[in-house]
């Protein structure tokens, strides 16, 4: 697919600290696996391709690294194991970005065989039996796609209107359709002191979206210390 038809998903726009506080990996493991990284002498290529005279991720780039993230969340994965995974669906049906692709649910019986006593993916000879982790369903389902790829990200679910979307407010977390962002709520609950009821109320939203929009926000602004097991 042509990066006309995705210029919009492609252009950097995400820094290496956003992409570590949205997926919940170190730094550190956003560059790894997005240019690689060199042990005992030895380079290891990158997990997923970027370009590689930015220091910021396209949104393609971030919802790849986000499932690559809940690959290995779930099984306790290798970098190995899950770029295993990645290559295989690259190979076996000829994804571009394969991890934000429409076809992920479908195909990963085709792509990944957990080998419980051994802790790695591989390619299946018979993959009707065997699904992707739970965590990489649940991110997928969080997923609207275009042309096949993804488009916006729900990071609460599709039932909270809060969205991240390359093509509005730069893709910053906003509220769908509104155009608020979730920094200007955080910062009238947290900076201005204003209650749940009270900007729902002026907002005209509900409670429990305002109290979401709470949750979430720690994980894009706040939260210092995000890493999750090694750096690669």
């Amino acid at each position: 697919m042509s990066n006309n038809k995705n210029g919009w998903r492609t252009q950097p726009m995400y820094s290496f600290k956003e992409v570590s506080r949205l997926s919940g990996i170190s730094v550190t493991t956003v560059r790894n696996w997005l240019f690689g990284y060199t042990v005992e002498e030895r380079q290891v290529s990158p997990l997923i391709t970027a370009s590689p005279d930015t220091t910021c991720c396209s949104f393609l780039n971030l919802i790849e690294v986000m499932v690559a993230a809940r690959f290995r969340k779930a099984e306790g994965t290798s970098f190995a194991t899950v770029k295993q995974a990645y290559e295989n669906a690259q190979k076996l049906f000829s994804l571009d970005y394969p991890f934000a692709h429409l076809r992920l649910k479908s195909i990963g019986g085709h792509i990944v065989h957990m080998i419980s006593e051994k802790g790695s993916l591989q390619a299946l000879d018979t993959p009707e039996q065997y699904t992707i982790p739970h965590l990489v369903i649940e991110m997928a389902e969080q997923i609207e796609y275009e042309l096949d790829l993804a488009a916006k990200w729900y990071p609460v679910g599709k039932k909270i209107p809060i969205v991240v979307d390359p093509y509005v407010s730069s893709g910053v977390p906003v509220i769908e359709g509104r155009g608020i962002t979730v920094e200007n709520i955080e910062k009238r609950f947290y900076s201005g002191k204003q209650k749940f009821e009270f900007i729902a109320k002026d907002l005209q939203l509900q409670e429990n979206v305002i109290q979401e929009i709470i949750r979430f926000a720690p994980r894009v602004f706040h939260r210092e210390d995000v890493a999750i097991g090694t750096s690669v």
